[in-house]
């Protein structure tokens, strides 16, 4: 009998422990899908608030969509302007040397060919002699040795003379046609940037009529847009003149991105985690992860910090960009990274930075509209021209 209540009581426990445990196991799930939940909708609203201003299209109306579109089209027929102005400038100056070369060895052909004239003048006035008839005239053979030094020095140097006129006639020519090919290039890049001014001056006219009936709303948010395209002018025009400086010349090759090497510039982040794509939006020249403020940003691979600065408004307020920095890999690739937290840039220009090392912290400064990453990458060539590429593909 006693046995039985013993064996009744353990049974009865045992019972208890099991339902316990169970409560226990139920309200555990209960809590991590809770927190699950709570998490994706924090991503959510993270994901919802963290782009660039211009990407918030809510905010963006039919007309301040166009003039966006607007603002990059006249973007790049100015940097087009510029670089075919530029080389106008090159080949006019090639073209003033080339000139001057030509005309000097118009002289130096025009040389040779009178020489060669005052040659056959002269053998034609010595008549019918031949060297045979000097050599058989000679007396002795010490004068025959010297006649024959003579002439065979004569024939010499009438066949150097002939050989430097063809040669000096090829050069001229040669020199002729370059020439030509550089008037040639010269006029169709002064044809191509009147074209290119005239479409400037379309699209800077419609721009001009759209912004006219923006609301007041609408023109503060378009102003912050062209800030955007000023300073990527100015940047890209930095970027050159220390790649000049430097006398790199540019890269022999571009790095393929399969080849880069990159990490992500976020712990745990890979492509898949972009919240704004590659021209997300017209203008967008980057992709952008949003997370926390201060998250750390790393540096992609091993480089060189080319700029580190704040890009601010003369009363102090930040734009664009904001906080950022790019760094040169060396080896045809640099990488952008913009809208930091404010303080938190931990290199300055000319630093050596490896890859993984931290270099800023996540924030929203510039035309942000929440915390997030902006990240570029940017290819350069043997020229030493300078393009902003889609990144995804350099991501992990």
């Amino acid at each position: 009998m006693k046995d039985n209540k013993i064996l009744k009581i353990a049974y009865i426990s045992f019972i208890i422990m099991i339902l316990i445990f169970s409560s226990v196991g139920i309200s555990y799930a209960t809590q991590k899908q809770d927190l699950e939940n709570e998490q994706k909708e924090l991503d959510q609203k993270i994901k919802e608030t963290s782009s660039e201003i211009a990407g918030v299209k809510s905010e963006m109306s039919q007309a301040l969509s166009q003039i966006n579109k607007l603002n990059t089209q006249i973007s790049t027929y100015e940097n087009e302007i510029a670089e075919l102005e530029e080389r106008i400038k090159v080949l006019e100056t090639q073209i003033i040397e080339k000139e001057a070369l030509v005309k000097e060895k118009e002289e130096e052909y025009n040389q040779k060919r009178d020489l060669l004239s005052v040659r056959i003048l002269a053998m034609y006035e010595s008549g019918t002699t031949s060297y045979l008839d000097v050599l058989f005239n000679s007396e002795g053979l010490s004068d025959f040795l010297s006649k024959y030094y003579i002439i065979d020095q004569l024939v010499e140097a009438d066949q150097e003379l002939l050989r430097s006129i063809e040669s000096a006639k090829k050069a001229l020519e040669e020199e002729k046609t370059s020439l030509e090919a550089n008037k040639t290039e010269a006029q169709n890049s002064r044809e191509t940037v009147q074209a290119k001014s005239n479409a400037l001056t379309v699209s800077v006219n419609e721009k001009n009529n759209l912004v006219n009936n923006l609301t007041e709303e609408e023109k503060e948010l378009e102003k912050k847009l062209q800030e955007m395209e000023e300073d990527k002018k100015e940047i890209q025009a930095e970027l050159n003149r220390i790649i000049k400086d430097s006398g790199s010349g540019g890269y022999a090759t571009i790095t393929a991105p399969s080849a880069a090497g990159y990490i992500s510039p976020l712990a745990g982040k890979t492509k898949k985690n972009i919240t704004t794509g590659y021209y997300g939006y017209t203008g967008h020249t980057g992709v952008d992860f949003a997370c926390p403020g201060g998250t750390p940003i790393y540096a992609v691979k091993d480089g060189t910090v080319m700029i580190s600065e704040a890009k601010k408004n003369p009363n102090g307020t930040y734009r664009s960009y904001g906080e950022y920095i790019i760094i040169d890999h060396h080896d045809g690739t640099m990488t952008l990274y913009a809208h930091g937290s404010p303080g938190t840039r931990k290199v300055k220009k000319g630093d050596k930075v490896s890859q993984g090392q931290q270099i800023m912290s996540v924030g929203t400064t510039g035309n942000s509209s929440g915390n997030h990453l902006h990240f570029e990458v940017k290819v350069i060539n043997s020229s030493g021209k300078i393009s902003t590429v889609n990144p995804t593909p350099y991501l992990p």
